[in-house]
């Protein structure tokens, strides 16, 4: 299957916390998305996939800022920003019960104009500039396999690779110089689980984050606490038990 996809995207505005510096309250944003994709399955549904080319117009973006003066946090308007991208998927079922599955995703998020002067909180943003908490490359490698065990027992066992690309922070306080942004550099996690499956009881163990990894997610320069961060959750092994009813 091709398809074409036109769709308009509209959030509503609202207020802010009165605090000097802050600019009262905040204008709705509005999205015209453009995309255009192919879907279906091959060789007798061994293989799925589903890409797509995507384009967002976004009109009077709505971000979350930080007062460079007193750390207060708001919601501002910058002028226009778009995002512009490719993503692909693909799910293989080589064996009974075994499916292999993976995807990739390259996204352009930035501003199209430039902060109005004076605008936005005096947070310094120009045309070019990339979206906060935008990843150009993002993707994920899965393997699953489901296999019987007798006397109406069937097992599973599995897992996944995720990686995520290098970001930047918040906008930060204006020039006389560009501002520095935080930089959130890329990272990997790694999560497995096996577990059992019996009429309508399952009981899966897991671990998340098998390596442990430190994935940064936000903080740093233009946060009201520069030297605070937050990450991704270390490594957890739980069992869960769960039934159908």
């Amino acid at each position: 299957m091709v398809y074409l996809r036109l769709a308009s995207g509209y959030r509503a505005g609202g207020p802010n916390q009165v605090v000097p510096g802050v600019p009262p309250q905040y204008a709705p944003d509005k999205t015209k998305t453009y995309e255009v994709g192919a879907k279906g399955d091959a060789f007798e549904h061994l293989i799925s996939f589903d890409a797509s080319v995507y384009y967002i117009d976004w009109q009077d973006i709505q971000l979350s800022l930080v007062n460079p003066t007193t750390g207060q946090n708001y919601i501002g308007n910058a002028s226009g920003a778009k995002s512009e991208g490719v993503e692909l998927s693909v799910e293989v079922r080589p064996a009974t019960g075994l499916t292999l599955a993976a995807w990739v995703a390259w996204d352009e998020a930035q501003l199209t104009d430039a902060f109005p002067t004076g605008g936005a909180g005096q947070i310094y943003g120009a045309a070019g500039d990339r979206l906060p908490y935008s990843a150009r490359w993002s993707g994920n490698i899965a393997v699953n396999e489901e296999f019987p065990l007798g006397a109406g027992l069937s097992g599973f066992a599995g897992g996944s690779v995720s990686y995520v690309g290098d970001r930047l922070d918040n906008f930060a306080s204006p020039p006389p110089s560009p501002p520095q942004r935080q930089d959130l550099p890329a990272y990997a996690k790694t999560d497995l689980r096996a577990g059992v499956k019996y009429e309508s009881w399952t009981g899966n163990l897991y671990v998340t984050n098998v390596t442990d990894r430190r994935g940064l997610l936000g903080g740093g320069v233009g946060n009201f606490i520069p030297y605070a961060f937050q990450y991704i959750q270390p490594r957890t092994v739980g069992l869960s038990v769960s039934k159908i009813f």
